[in-house]
């Protein structure tokens, strides 16, 4: 065992070790098992049911507070991107730190509860400055799922199995959150059956919760890298033997790829030490810019515009969003069979001209039929380059900070979302629909597919511990 004090051990006191990832290498050379199919499935869904709260006032706005009178567009405004940003920033952030210090498992159980205690109240509050601290509360379950369950998922399958696994699971997730909970059900129900509608998201999400205290294990990885070999050897035991089942051999683990860091404490700035300043800016930059854009920015007009610029009932609108899911989920699932062909890189640039091209095509046609195929172009860029996005990240840390360096990237980014959703919903209804069109297409989304197209890491077919020095 070959032992060092690296800055980030020393900044923060404690001693750093580099050891031989054994939890790494007996991770790794599991074959495809029903075990990891089962694990990301039931992270996957949990994402799905946290995500349907997220940003709920999209929902709430046009279709009930809006024709009560309750809220006006700046406030619409400012209760979205404080529910898509600050409260994702907090949440990302503090989470993300959380299940580096206390591992994963903890982590998003706390995360599915969050999402479920804190969705129910808007069914019955409707004073502004209450629905603000709802709003910051609202989505720190989402943000928590946000930070962790990719690096969970990371860390418990090898590099030749991930891919596959990973984003089939994600193609269950998009299923469930579009097609279902954001689609088919608001369908029905609003907005005349809203508070049933948002009492079953908080019924999901603490069932969720108790899913994952049984099913889940926790992360090995993790384990290791925090020195509770023991531990980690335990439950490797038993995820051996449950896989041995169906492959009676395996291999023997190869240590020489995965050296692994382990340190008692790790600094909340170690994403920006000297190995991962460059990356650690250029995500934050690229996230930054996407939320404001590609998924928020967008988001945060669409029903309006659909509604209120077009003349679109909510009936029409929430089936449009649920058809939006089949294909995209269709899309995303002929990804995870040939993506690995690619750098995931160039799937994200490819989303992003996909989103752009999909926004102008709905803003400029006045045909129903061209209007539907437009934004179903549109989502289908947005989940390439958001789910793209979700896996890409943890791949760029070293697991002692890898839901620390998401938080850092991905929940820091939302401040993006927080700042894009006032500009877009002022250019919206200040000064034209075009301006918001070219706010979100181009320097919110060609912008940042570009810079990660050109500067982003390849990945394709690496051990994490490899991509991740």
């Amino acid at each position: 065992m070959t032992q060092g004090t690296s800055g980030t051990g020393a900044a923060s006191g404690s001693t750093v070790m580099v050891i031989p990832g054994e939890m790494a290498a007996r991770v790794d050379r599991l074959p495809m098992n029903r075990l990891a199919w089962e694990i990301c499935l039931v992270v996957q869904i949990g994402w799905a049911c946290a995500a349907s709260t997220d940003g709920i006032a999209a929902r709430m706005y046009p279709y009930v507070w809006l024709p009560a009178k309750e809220i006006n567009h700046s406030q619409y405004d400012v209760l979205y991107a404080l529910q898509v940003g600050i409260s994702i920033v907090i949440g990302g952030y503090a989470l993300g730190w959380l299940a580096d210090k206390i591992g994963r498992r903890k982590a998003l159980i706390l995360s599915a509860a969050l999402a479920g205690v804190f969705i129910w109240p808007f069914a019955y509050v409707t004073n502004y400055p209450a629905l603000i601290f709802l709003s910051i509360a609202d989505t720190l379950g989402f943000a928590g799922f946000l930070a962790i369950n990719v690096v969970y998922m990371s860390e418990i399958m090898g590099p030749t199995v991930r891919p596959r696994v990973m984003m089939i699971s994600q193609v269950a997730a998009i299923f469930v959150l579009l097609v279902i909970l954001t689609g088919l059900i608001p369908h029905y129900w609003f907005p005349s059956q809203y508070k049933l509608y948002l009492w079953v998201l908080a019924g999901l999400n603490i069932l969720v919760a108790i899913a994952l205290y049984f099913r889940m294990p926790e992360s090995p990885r993790w384990l290791e890298a925090r020195e509770r070999r023991d531990e980690a050897r335990k439950i490797m035991q038993s995820l051996e033997a449950r896989v041995m089942k169906r492959h009676p051999v395996l291999p023997e683990p190869d240590l020489a790829p995965h050296q692994v860091v382990a340190e008692e404490k790790t600094s909340w700035f170690a994403p920006f030490g000297k190995n991962y300043l460059f990356i650690t800016i250029l995500l934050l930059v690229v996230m930054a810019l996407g939320y404001a854009g590609v998924v928020y920015g967008a988001a945060s007009q669409s029903f309006l515009f659909l509604s209120l610029s077009r003349g679109y009932s909510a009936g029409f609108v929430f089936a449009l969003v649920s058809w939006s899911g089949v294909v995209s989920s269709a899309v995303y699932l002929l990804n995870a069979f040939i993506g690995e062909r690619f750098e995931r890189r160039w799937v994200q640039l490819f989303g992003a001209v996909l989103f752009a091209g999909g926004w102008w095509g709905v803003y400029e046609v006045h045909n129903t039929t061209w209007l539907i195929v437009f934004y179903l172009v549109a989502v289908t860029g947005t989940i390439l380059w958001l789910w793209s996005m979700y896996v890409y990240i943890p791949n760029n840390y070293p697991t002692r900070m890898r839901s620390l360096g998401t938080g850092w990237t991905d929940g820091i980014g939302h401040l993006g979302a927080w700042g894009g959703v006032l500009i877009a919903g002022a250019l919206f209804s200040a000064t034209a629909p075009g301006n918001f069109i070219i706010f979100i297409t181009i320097p919110c989304a060609l912008l940042p597919g570009v810079l990660v197209g050109i500067f982003g890491k390849r990945q394709r077919h690496r051990p994490l511990e490899e991509m991740s020095r």
